[in-house]
């Protein structure tokens, strides 16, 4: 059995500056020192301080559309919240690519749609726990598509109010 080589013994430290605050830290590189020494130069580096705070606030400008859209706070560690917006986000933009697409053939259908995603939506914002939006995370514009489909079903197999029907107006 060959012995397990570890990664640090061919690691190499390099200092290098914060693009946004010019601190300087130390970063590890693993290619020849020639790679390593042109990566360092020339790649964008960011201190641990401020890519947190990009992605804080990058979790706040798309809580703040998520909210004036409807959507509740989500509950979770920082992390789990930060990735779980991003998702939702991007999962919007797959609802709102499939509503766009689709094609009617009648104003009935297209109601009956409309009434669809917006009862699918109500769904989503039900769900205020990261974790379940990160679980989800795979689902895919025909995931969406067959759930809209059911609850367009639904409304179809549903009773329409009957004219002269009890509290119903003639």
């Amino acid at each position: 059995m060959a012995p397990l080589i570890s990664m640090t013994r061919n690691a190499q430290t390099y200092e290098v500056k914060c693009r946004t605050c010019r601190t300087p830290f130390k970063v590890a590189l693993f290619e020849s020192h020639e790679q390593n020494l042109f990566v360092a130069d020339k790649k964008d580096w960011y201190c641990d301080a401020c890519k947190k705070a990009y992605f804080s606030r990058q979790t706040a400008e798309r809580a703040g559309r998520q909210q004036d859209s409807g959507f509740p706070d989500l509950n979770g560690t920082e992390k789990m919240i930060s990735w779980a917006v991003k998702i939702r986000e991007e999962m919007m933009q797959k609802v709102d690519y499939l509503q766009k697409s689709l094609k009617f053939t009648s104003d009935a259908e297209k109601e009956i749609s409309a009434k669809a995603f917006e009862m699918f939506i109500d769904e989503w914002r039900r769900f205020t726990d990261a974790k379940w939006w990160i679980d989800h995370r795979t689902m895919n514009v025909r995931d969406i598509s067959q759930r809209i489909k059911e609850l367009s079903a639904d409304m179809k197999e549903a009773p329409s109010p009957q004219k002269g029907a009890p509290g119903q107006p003639d």
